[in-house]
């Protein structure tokens, strides 16, 4: 749903179709359950608040911290990493996807 990738702060959303074209392949590539968007769109001041990096790739809508229910994010990280994204932070309960050129991964 598009409200999910609403900034918290100002309610604008700013979306790159390619982040959504990974994400529904990321959906099928999970037998279809849900993908829970935590974090889509951010804005500068929200971006702050939330502790993102000064150039997030949630500024420009190339990036979402997203889960799904029941899934580990270890295992939901592998399934990203199989349907083309470049940009895989994993954390204790989500993960971050962006769609950068280069590959990158951390923990956090």
């Amino acid at each position: 749903m598009l409200y999910e990738f609403e900034c918290p702060c100002c309610k604008r959303v700013i979306i790159d179709f390619r982040l959504l074209a990974l994400l529904e392949s990321l959906r099928e590539r999970a037998g279809g359950r849900p993908v829970i968007v935590n974090s889509g769109y951010r804005c500068e001041e929200y971006n702050k608040k939330a502790g993102g990096v000064p150039r997030s790739y949630h500024l420009s809508g190339m990036a979402a911290d997203i889960r799904i229910p029941g899934m580990a994010p270890g295992k939901l990280i592998r399934y990203a990493y199989d349907v083309g994204f470049l940009g895989l932070g994993l954390y204790n309960t989500f993960c971050h996807l962006d769609i950068r050129t280069k590959y990158a991964s951390w923990e956090g």
